[in-house]
């Protein structure tokens, strides 16, 4: 039996779920690359030696694989810094290869109303750029994360000549996201530092190098969790396709716990709970986390906080008192310190509707959009751009207003019941977009953020992959493919 067909396990076929077995092969690949994003955090030269070869043998050998890499590449998720690392940002060349390929790729109908209705949607974010004061030159650094929405062309022009199989896509995707996890388990229970996924946790702003790592053997530190947010794709193949065994999900909780971010615990969880599609396990795993959640929230008081529990327990307790400013500004850890001065001056502004415009927090030095915020307890802090807070749908509001935000969640609604709905596998992208969404609320991925649109991008093109037939004669290839090369 081929490792690209693994059959239906006997103890798994009554709940007609495979039983998830990683494959050692699989695995190795995995973490070879992954390993090699952790020297590029760590600024290992060597590793950009490693990093073309692992992806040119990849691309030669395993679409699967080489799709997962590229899109991790182009997130980073908390293995490097986007910004140092690379003299250009491998999103741009991820949005750049999926309007080439929506170019020469041979469309069907349902691949052209899903580029009507996302066209559509791009041309609605232009004009509400086009109404802000600020230049289009600035507005278009930010823009772009909105626009790599059509990333799902890069998944379907990679595999346009090439068969693809779903479950093994999401088989290969689990092998990523379990060794991601065990290196934030191995970091912070173990290492108590930022080694193995370099860019989740600093040391009053250092972060780990090859000639000097930082680490506290023992200190248990908070891992920031970027690298799960993978955890979102694996969610419908769990609830769906795949029985994880014990040792896997033992793993992924625990890399749960070591990221101590509750929108991230949250928003898996309470998706889990929306499309689990039984009642009685809905209602039997509510209560479970009930229950681990008040044994956490004591455990919490053992450990002086460091599980952050009882903060978060705290932030909404003090909320009793609506009249103390203090208390509203500081719930959800500050993050209502940045949203209100800047709300209430797009109310000023008349703006609410159509929004601010694509500021950009650094770029933007425009007198109109500076604002002087006092709820900061860090008075340096206190004038700022009114570009970004950390709540994707206030972010949402600021950028394109209330009907930009309504339009958007239109258009992300349309594709789900104007395009994907007959599909199989169409459930899935619900998932991942509900789950991101509610990672947003925290301010993590979102549907504002590259982060989270790569993930959405990339579950819509594996949907419309899945739905073609797998002889490569029937598949739809690029106009000239055969004098192209990816």
């Amino acid at each position: 039996m081929s490792y690209e067909s693994l059959q239906y396990s006997p103890t798994t076929a009554q709940s007609g779920k495979e039983l998830l077995r990683l494959v050692p092969q699989e695995l190795w690949s995995a973490f070879m690359f992954l390993i090699t994003l952790s020297l590029l955090g760590l600024e290992l030269p060597l590793a950009y030696l490693f990093l073309p070869a692992i992806l040119l043998t990849t691309y030669i050998r395993n679409r699967y694989d080489f799709l997962i890499q590229f899109t991790i590449l182009c997130g980073a998720y908390g293995f490097f810094n986007e910004s140092e690392v690379f003299p250009f940002k491998w999103k741009d060349l991820a949005l750049l290869l999926s309007v080439v390929a929506i170019i020469i790729y041979r469309r069907d109908k349902v691949l052209n109303r899903l580029l009507l209705l996302t066209g559509g949607y791009i041309a609605m974010l232009i004009v509400f750029a086009k109404m802000s004061s600020e230049s289009m030159s600035i507005q278009l650094l930010r823009m772009r994360d909105y626009c790599m929405i059509i990333y799902f062309m890069f998944p379907m022009l990679l595999f346009s000549r090439e068969a693809f199989d779903i479950k093994i896509f999401y088989r290969k995707l689990f092998t990523y996201a379990y060794i991601i996890a065990i290196f934030y388990c191995i970091d912070s229970i173990i290492l108590g530092g930022n080694i193995l996924v370099p860019r989740t946790h600093s040391w009053s702003g250092l972060y780990s190098t090859y000639y000097k790592i930082y680490c506290d053997i023992g200190a248990f530190p908070r891992k920031y969790p970027q690298g799960l947010f993978i955890l979102a794709l694996c969610i419908f193949p769990a609830l769906k396709l795949y029985t994880l065994q014990r040792k896997h999900l033992f793993i992924f909780a625990l890399a749960l716990i070591v990221s101590r971010t509750f929108s991230i615990i949250g928003g898996i969880v309470l998706t889990i709970l929306f499309f689990t599609g039984n009642a009685m396990r809905t209602f039997k795993y509510l209560c479970i986390g009930i229950i681990l959640f008040f044994a956490a929230y004591h455990l919490d008081g053992m450990m002086d906080g460091q599980l952050r529990v009882q903060q978060l327990v705290g932030q909404f307790t003090a909320l009793k008192n609506m009249d103390d400013p203090e208390a509203i500004a500081e719930f959800g850890t500050g993050r209502m310190a940045q949203i209100i001065p800047k709300v209430d001056h797009l109310w000023s502004l008349g703006k609410q509707y159509m929004g601010f415009g694509f500021l950009h927090d650094e770029k933007t030095t425009n007198d109109m959009f500076v604002i002087k915020n006092e709820l900061y307890t860090d008075i340096s802090r206190s004038e700022e751009v009114a570009a970004r807070v950390e709540v994707t749908q206030i972010q949402t509001i600021l950028d394109i207003g209330l009907i930009g935000l309504l339009l958007q969640t239109l258009y992300f609604i349309g594709i789900y019941f104007w395009v994907l709905r007959p599909l199989p596998y169409s459930k899935s992208y619900l998932i991942v977009l509900v789950c991101i969404s509610l990672f947003g609320l925290g301010g993590f991925a979102g549907l504002t953020s590259h982060h989270g649109i790569l993930l959405v991008g990339l579950c819509i093109g594996t949907i419309l992959l899945a739905t073609k037939n797998k002889d490569k004669t029937n598949i739809a290839s690029p106009i000239g493919y055969d004098a192209i090369t990816l």
